[in-house]
């Protein structure tokens, strides 16, 4: 490995919409003043994993909302080739730091394709599912809490599940108090461990671009990812997008953010189910960023947003960079020649 590709970084890219083409100066650095102000954006995604039954009936179906931040582990060298398809801005992060974010490595789960459904090829499949069969049992059981620990003392509780199969029933308050307490004890309550599973499941993505018939071709993207709420010291860090924050992003694009997104509570759109991440530790996200990445074009214009939240901060131009890198290659091919040179002149001697 050359000493151009040993240093590695995480990259946010941006505008993936709208990338290599004339809108993509103006709608980066208005990408760019909303991260700087508002934080960086976790858009929300349905994502789809089937679950193959043994006795060979249709495969069972299970959806849930992902939002994410997504990151990707690059050498700078290869940033170029990166920012063809995810845009020229980047914000770099140290591997340090974005830890310190809350970051993690995306799961890749191979899926096979509907011919291909069984057991044993599809096993990844099977146990997401079975993470969220969990997720939904940990629901149940604190709902269940709630509704016993609000009772008072000899109440029975009228308990519905939302199952249409079942029909609801009557506890005893105080004996379901009990029992749920013997099964908690010395555990994580349950509403947190809600949140656990599926913040763990917010982790796992497609191997394959199956719509496409693509190979591998998500997990080859490398990626790391920002992708639920959690708390430090008691304060949860995600915000939902404010109303600002919204007409913001339909500003900047309104196709997308304005796109219609089902939820559990009705029909919204995708701004407004966006979560922000506005920083951690008493920083604001542009304030963790080791360098911002932008075009030539957009340079002038992105040195200023920046300097107004993080004057600290170096506004770089890609294309330097990547002469520079460039330059950097061919100094470690001509030494590298020359090594090779000495060595055969030594061995003549």
């Amino acid at each position: 490995m050359s000493a151009v590709d040993k240093e590695r970084f995480f990259y946010h890219s941006f505008p993936r919409r709208g990338s290599n083409t004339d809108a993509e100066i103006d709608k980066g650095c208005k990408i760019l003043s909303l991260i700087c102000d508002a934080g960086l954006l976790l858009a929300p995604e349905v994502v789809t994993w089937q679950y193959p039954h043994a006795d060979g009936s249709p495969p069972r179906t299970q959806t849930y909302i992902q939002r994410r931040i997504c990151f990707t582990e690059l050498a700078a060298s290869d940033l170029g080739e990166h920012a063809k398809t995810f845009g020229q801005f980047a914000l770099e992060f140290e591997i340090g730091v974005l830890k310190g974010m809350g970051a993690l490595p995306v799961f890749y789960i191979p899926q096979a394709t509907s011919s291909e459904l069984s057991e044993a090829n599809d096993l990844g499949s099977v146990l997401v599912n079975q993470m969220i069969d969990a997720a939904v049992l940990a629901t149940r059981m604190t709902e269940l809490k709630k509704l016993a620990d609000s009772a008072s003392e000899g109440a029975h509780l009228d308990v519905t599940m939302g199952v249409s199969q079942f029909r609801d029933f009557s506890l005893d308050a105080k004996e379901a108090r009990s029992t749920l307490e013997a099964l908690g004890y010395g555990l994580t309550p349950t509403d947190m461990l809600e949140h656990a599973v599926y913040g763990l499941l917010h982790c796992f993505y497609p191997a394959d671009n199956l719509r496409d018939n693509r190979p591998l071709a998500y997990y080859r993207q490398r990626e790391w990812r920002i992708s639920h709420n959690f708390a430090i010291r008691g304060e949860e860090v995600m915000r939902r997008a404010s109303d600002e924050v919204i007409g913001r992003l339909m500003e900047i694009d309104t196709e997308f953010f304005g796109r219609g997104f089902q939820t559990a509570a009705g029909m919204s759109t995708l701004g407004k189910e966006s979560w922000v991440y506005p920083g951690s530790g008493g920083k604001r996200v542009i304030q963790m960023v080791r360098r911002v990445i932008v075009p030539r074009e957009a340079l002038e214009r992105a040195s200023t947003i920046v300097a107004n939240i993080a004057p600290n901060v170096p506004v770089v131009c890609s294309e330097d960079l990547r002469q520079l890198r460039a330059s950097q290659f061919d100094l470690e091919r001509l030494c590298c020649r020359a090594f090779q040179f000495v060595r055969r002149l030594l061995r003549l001697s």
